[in-house]
């Protein structure tokens, strides 16, 4: 892309959208690569945030953001999606998850491996000291009710944003237990408006085409029935909160068939996410209050009742 062509979608977006400009990271596990490639794009027509809110996995990417700034971001988070293995970040065969599975009654697998990543990930201690005002979307779990962490101990947080139930432990923070924020909002809309957003960037991980194959693996089955699940609060959430701000809301490659825990494919969905977001957005039209720039689909081919059956067959 030439320089003049830059600047002139930069000048579009950057000045286009009403500020304080939210970039909105869903979960999506091991998928999140797809995430990298996006904010690729991003960078390239210098579209840069002034908020970040994020759920999961999306909130890793989204608190590197936070902590470096766009740019630098970008380049840290593609060399470590690149480095990225499944044993990163879910650690141990069948007979380990059993064992962590009787001993703990609540998971299959232990999140010391996450802790430790997101140590060597984060330069700060506490979210107050990152860059940008950072969002972390987790889910208490006696009430089920949604919890955003924008102060506090930033590892905590995190941990306790992608404590994915059943797959990870409850995360305990303040004498509360909390799970995955996905199961409060797969894509955290509101928790940006929360934050002050005057309008959106979404960067969603969790499109339904991801899961052509089916899901072999208990962890993969959960996922996937929670993203379902998920998937469709977001189908009726994002038309109303497009309503009240603009809303640029990224596409996501498809069809896609790896594994939500398989990281070997993380280089070519950064490739191809971020070739299709960069060609989106060199020709979207910048959105208002009312008229949605994108939109979270379900693809006609692989509706979410066949990855059901498929699940309970």
């Amino acid at each position: 892309m030439s320089g003049s062509r830059e600047n002139l979608m930069s000048s579009r977006w950057q000045d286009g959208l009403p500020h304080p400009i939210a970039f909105v990271f869903s979960g999506g596990a091991g998928l999140g690569a797809i995430q990298v490639g996006m904010l690729q794009a991003l960078a390239t027509v210098k579209l840069q945030p002034d908020i970040v809110v994020g759920t999961s996995a999306g909130a890793l990417n989204g608190a590197m953001v936070a902590q470096q700034g766009l740019d630098r971001a970008v380049e840290t988070l593609t060399a470590l999606w690149k480095s990225f293995t499944r044993e990163d970040i879910f650690p141990g065969g069948r007979l380990a998850q059993a064992r962590q599975l009787l001993a703990t009654r609540n998971s299959l697998f232990p999140n010391n491996q996450l802790s430790e990543l997101m140590c060597r990930m984060m330069d700060v201690s506490d979210i107050e000291e990152l860059q940008l005002p950072f969002g972390a979307l987790a889910t208490e779990l006696d009430t089920f009710h949604g919890a955003l962490f924008t102060s506090g101990d930033l590892r905590l947080a995190l941990l306790a944003s992608a404590a994915i139930p059943g797959v990870f432990p409850p995360v305990e923070i303040n004498g509360k237990m909390y799970v995955d924020g996905a199961l409060t909002a797969h894509v955290p809309l509101r928790a940006a408006m929360a934050m002050g957003a005057a309008s959106l960037v979404v960067l969603d991980a969790g499109e339904i085409c991801h899961h052509r194959r089916t899901p072999r693996h208990v962890a993969d089955m959960f996922l996937a029935t929670m993203q379902v699940a998920m998937r469709q609060r977001v189908q009726v959430e994002a038309p109303v909160v497009a309503q009240q701000l603009p809303v640029l809301y990224l596409p996501t490659p498809c069809p896609i068939s790896t594994s939500t825990l398989d990281f070997s494919e993380s280089e070519r969905l950064m490739r191809e996410a971020a070739q299709m977001a960069l060609g989106f957005l060199e020709t979207a039209v910048v959105p208002t209050p009312g008229n949605m720039c994108g939109a979270p689909h379900f693809h006609d081919d692989e509706p979410m009742l066949q990855l059901l059956e498929m699940i309970s067959a």
